[in-house]
């Protein structure tokens, strides 16, 4: 079979894309390299024959006398043709935070101990539990695969800290501060869709549908690596193509911003920066960052607004399902990443098992009563 052969072209988002198929691992699994999001045949059939050059290269075995960083280093190269070449760039930057403690360890002598001190010099350094704890998956796996041994290492527990989320006051205060800003198109959408910062900066004026009140998420611009270019791919799961109904005054916001001059239509994009360009989704965080902290609220970044709407559409009682829906995500995601329970809500769940249980020693709390709690 010719490579061009390979490359197929999505009918819904119009990119191109391919699956290589690399054999089987030491287990015996299948594995595959899969890519999409190209916006030109040629530029899909290049990075084939690049991954499949990669691929019929032949790797020297590593030793246990080698250094940790080493071992990881050539983890990451050997998955360069299964991985997204941003989930690369994530995984080297997770990875390089514990060479410095680690890196130069030889991994016959690399003990749980070790790797457990330097997470904890990471957590005072500044990281967060989450984050560590997404690295110690991504280095037990290149352990594990390029080793065929177990580091036994106890995995950093959850902070017992809620995550930072803004409050529906919050979200009011800065949908005022910027209504006179040139993107408050793009802002409103935010917050009233929870869109990720890619999918609006992916954006097309023919994603649109006004009549229909409609705009379906087709794609997504991503940062890919440490040089910081972006590339244009499908969105982050499955579930991201979908289609999201809107009020009439985001529709009318919308159109009222498209622009009417055709030489300002030639990107198609809905969101430019002031030279007709596409926006880059890191701008879009610092932008939005700096807003936030102009109009009083927490510059908490906006893939936060996600978990706000996530946690206002499920307290005002809205199922599972409808909320994962609009987000465009997996049900069973939304509620362990994305529900968030707030003080109020705890309030009204403790009064209300007393109701339930024991009504005779229900108090109500102060002066309010508490509503009843909606069970989806």
């Amino acid at each position: 079979m010719a490579d061009v052969d390979v490359i197929v072209q999505d009918p819904a988002t119009g990119l191109f894309g391919f699956r290589l198929e690399l054999g089987r691992d030491r287990t015996g699994a299948r594995r595959q390299a899969r890519r999409s999001g190209f916006v030109t045949e040629r530029a899909a059939l290049d990075e084939y024959r690049r991954l499949s050059r990669l691929h019929d290269a032949q790797r020297p075995r590593l030793r246990l006398s080698d250094a940790v960083q080493a071992v990881c280093e050539d983890w990451l190269d050997a998955r360069v043709q299964e991985l997204q070449p941003n989930t690369v760039y994530n995984y080297g930057w997770l990875l390089g935070l514990v060479y410095p403690y680690v890196g130069r360890v030889r991994v016959s002598r690399l003990s749980a101990r070790m790797v457990e001190d330097a997470y904890r010099q990471l957590e005072a350094a500044g990281y967060s539990r989450t984050t560590l704890r997404t690295l110690d998956l991504v280095l037990a796996k290149a352990f594990v695969e390029q080793t065929g041994r177990t580091l036994g290492v106890r995995r950093p527990r959850e902070s017992d800290e809620l995550r930072p989320v803004w409050t529906l006051g919050e979200a009011r205060c800065f949908l005022e501060h910027v209504a006179g800003d040139r993107l408050y198109p793009l802002w409103r959408l935010l917050l009233m869709t929870g869109l990720r910062r890619g999918e609006l900066c992916g954006l097309r004026w023919c994603d649109l549908e006004p009549d229909l009140a409609t705009l379906t998420v087709r794609r997504q611009r991503v940062v890919e690596d440490p040089a910081s270019r972006v590339r244009e791919k499908p969105p982050k799961s499955h579930n991201g193509i979908h289609s999201l109904l809107l009020d009439s005054a985001t529709v009318e916001t919308l159109t009222g911003s498209r622009p009417r001059v055709r030489a300002a239509r030639v990107s198609g994009y809905m969101f430019t920066g002031r030279c007709g360009r596409p926006l880059r989704p890191d701008n879009v965080s610092g932008r939005f960052n700096r807003l936030a902290a102009a109009a009083g609220v927490r510059p908490i970044g906006p893939h936060q607004v996600r978990h706000l709407l996530a946690s206002s559409l499920l307290d005002a009682g809205y199922g599972i399902c409808e909320v994962a829906e609009r987000l465009g995500h997996d049900p069973a995601t939304l509620m362990r990443y994305y529900a968030r329970v707030s003080a109020v809500r705890r309030r009204q769940a403790a009064e209300h098992i007393v109701e339930l249980v024991a009504p005779g020693d229900a108090v109500p709390h102060g002066n309010a009563v508490c509503e009843p709690l909606m069970l989806t």
